[in-house]
């Protein structure tokens, strides 16, 4: 291989037509331009201030369209190694993960990423209070249209019983208007705002209202609370080693990309990036 990565010197178009190569085939400048013109037009267009209009991504490197190039040209040589590899491997969706890594697994190119008992328990150890039982409310409820009528429902509802008979004869949420308004157990973060703090305010069987949500009106009662709790390693040992050999895989993924990358992917002398191998740093010579 020549030293602007071409493998083949006296086959190569000028380096300045040239925005890299992938597997030793060139990916001219002209296929660069209209891929930073979709960039421009996108979020990364409007984040740095860059427009598509004719000149502002072709003229003389400066600042944010420079920016935008070198970023433009980099992503579009991953893309076109990852359209290879795709083709290659059989990956159905180049979007999923999942697919990458399963046929990956298939071909033999991802180890298998199983962790060990001790590499489970230590990583529980670090990470415990991810695992635990966060507190749950068993939650009834009626809902209507409006505040009046919420208030009529808390005067005629001084127990979670009446409550129930009433969200059976009345409620608009057809969801549990048949389990007599029960909604199961609600944990934080299930339920958004001020309908969430009324609950995990309430004492268990007080009926309380009118809350207000984007839905209408409640007036609810807290049948019963599940305390949260630390959850011990043999109780959640298939979570962690889920979870564990999950993130494992990723990783590994994301390496055999890296490498990929560096191994595959070159650009003209003088614009290859200095701390990753295979893509372009600048737009400029050094």
């Amino acid at each position: 291989m020549g030293e602007t990565g071409c493998p083949d010197e006296a086959g190569c178009p000028d380096d300045e037509a040239v925005t890299g190569w992938v597997h030793g085939v060139a990916v001219p400048t002209a296929a660069l331009v209209p891929y930073l013109a979709q960039l421009a037009a996108g979020p990364a267009g409007t984040r740095l201030g860059v427009t598509d209009e004719p000149g502002a991504l072709t003229g003389p490197a400066h600042s944010k369209a420079d920016s935008l190039r070198t970023w433009g040209a980099k992503a579009l040589l991953v893309d076109v190694l990852l359209r290879a590899e795709a083709a290659r491997l059989g990956v159905a969706d180049a979007t999923s993960p999942s697919d990458w890594m399963t046929q990956l697994e298939s071909a033999g190119e991802l180890p298998d990423q199983a962790p060990t008992e001790a590499d489970m328990q230590a990583y529980y150890a670090a990470n415990c209070r991810r695992f635990a039982v966060s507190e749950a409310r068993r939650v009834r409820h009626v809902l209507v249209a409006d505040q009046r009528s919420a208030e009529r429902v808390l005067e005629t509802a001084p127990d979670a019983a009446a409550l129930a008979r009433l969200a059976a004869e009345s409620s608009l949420d057809e969801g549990s208007r048949d389990r007599g308004g029960d909604l199961g157990w609600v944990g934080r973060g299930q339920l958004a705002g001020t309908l969430e703090e009324a609950i995990f305010a309430a004492e268990p069987n007080q009926v309380i209202g009118p809350v207000p949500s984007p839905f209408g009106w409640h007036v609810l009662a807290v049948d019963a609370i599940r305390p949260g709790r630390d959850r011990s390693f043999a109780e959640c040992r298939s979570e962690v080693g889920a979870e564990l050999a999950e993130y494992r895989r990723r990783r590994a993924w994301l390496d055999w990309l890296d490498r990929r990358v560096a191994e595959a992917i070159s650009v003209p002398a003088g614009a290859e990036h200095p701390l990753f191998r295979g893509l372009p740093g600048s737009t400029h010579r050094h």
